[in-house]
């Protein structure tokens, strides 16, 4: 591409090793910041372009820097490294370089772009005080899911499933997981920090204390973000981590003393145990997720439980009947737009994902494949 238009607060920098993630070869290239698109307590997010000869221009791309030597860093690039999915976001580059501003080294990710995140999506919906067609709520869920399996299969565990998270383009309803900056291959019978995940997503079992959880803590995530889609809102709002089970309890119920002590014997904190409400969870979850239809609160009421071990895998809720939909029609409307445009590519697996659906795959492919293709 050409030389892109930049505005004057463009940061330029020469990098000595960028080295390409698919051919793994190095090189010096020029990399031109242009806009600064997200923050946190990991470090900040660019949009930039990277050149070999100032002729022909790469991206753009997201960089995300972090400080170099530290574990997390280099367990992101790990991850990004190995990772080669439709649902999660590509890792095109990666190099060093010592920041002008503090003299210290910094890791630099540079990541396909996307336009937006779920959260600005749903944000976007809320602050119309609309809904988001139970459509884009399937297509958007049922990638995620799709993304955890090849991620969960892999042993890798995102550990902060969130809106903000997920990349989206609202255009093509093609959406990718991003930030792995928290995530973890998790080792059986290896214990890993349990203060992990943003407070409004954390699985029960993390709450408690538990140190040996699964990688069910990220579909207990995927079950907020889907009901955070449909009612334009987080679901549990706990002011502090403790309180946060107590959100979790005006819906669930109480926990079950089991629960508790699988999860952690040594737990001592408050249990909430005296049920806040005398009507039944069904009626409570159709209260809250009316929208979603029958199959939509079925599906909820089998991610949002307790046990992990009893919350759906990633293969089981793509078969879930709630995607039906996406199985039987081919196209979608997008926000704001009056022609439908076709749906992206859902069922196109891999043999190792084929691997991993195993026998379910008659019920997540489209029977009459000739229909969606």
């Amino acid at each position: 591409m050409s030389n892109p238009t930049v505005n004057n607060s463009c940061e330029e920098f020469v990098a000595d090793d960028v080295t390409s993630n698919r051919s793994d070869t190095t090189r010096r290239m020029l990399v031109k910041e242009y806009r600064k698109i997200g923050h946190g307590a990991f470090g900040t997010v660019v949009q930039a372009y990277i050149t070999p000869d100032k002729e022909q221009w790469y991206g753009p791309f997201a960089i995300k820097k972090v400080p170099a030597q530290t574990e997390y860093k280099s367990r992101e690039l790990q991850i990004l490294r190995i990772t080669d999915h439709p649902n999660v976001v590509r890792l095109d580059y990666f190099f060093t370089h010592v920041s002008p501003v503090d003299n210290k080294v910094y890791q630099h990710l540079a990541m396909e772009c996307l336009p937006g995140t779920l959260q600005m999506e749903i944000s976007r919906y809320s602050t119309n005080k609309l809904q988001l067609p139970i459509k884009h709520v399937k297509l958007y869920s049922y990638q995620i899911a799709r993304g955890m399996l090849y991620l969960h299969a892999l042993g890798i565990c995102h550990r902060d499933i969130k809106p903000s998270n997920i990349l989206l383009d609202s255009r093509t309803g093609i959406l990718k997981i991003c930030d792995f900056g928290s995530a973890k291959k998790l080792e059986h019978n290896q214990p890993s920090i349990s203060y992990i995940c943003s407070r409004f997503y954390r699985a029960p079992e993390l709450i408690i204390g538990c140190t040996q959880y699964t990688t069910q803590i990220d579909i207990w995530g995927l079950g907020c973000v889907i009901g955070e889609i449909l009612i334009g809102k987080a679901v549990f709002q706990g002011p502090e981590p403790l309180l946060q089970l107590r959100e979790i309890t005006k819906l669930l119920g109480p926990p079950d003393k089991k629960f508790i002590f699988f999860s952690n014997p040594a737990y001592d904190g408050p249990l909430f145990s005296k049920p806040l409400f005398s009507t039944s969870v069904l009626s409570r979850f159709e209260k809250h997720f009316g929208h979603a239809g029958p199959d939509g609160i079925d599906l909820l009421m089998k991610i949002l439980v307790y046990e992990p071990q009893s919350r759906l895998s990633p293969r089981r809720i793509m078969a879930h009947q709630f995607f039906d939909e996406l199985r039987n029609e081919a196209y979608f409307f997008p926000r704001g737009e009056t022609q439908p445009v076709r749906l992206p590519e859902l069922f196109n697996f891999s043999e190792f994902e084929l691997r991993v659906i195993g026998d379910l795959v008659n019920k997540i492919k489209p029977q009459e494949e000739d229909n969606i293709n």
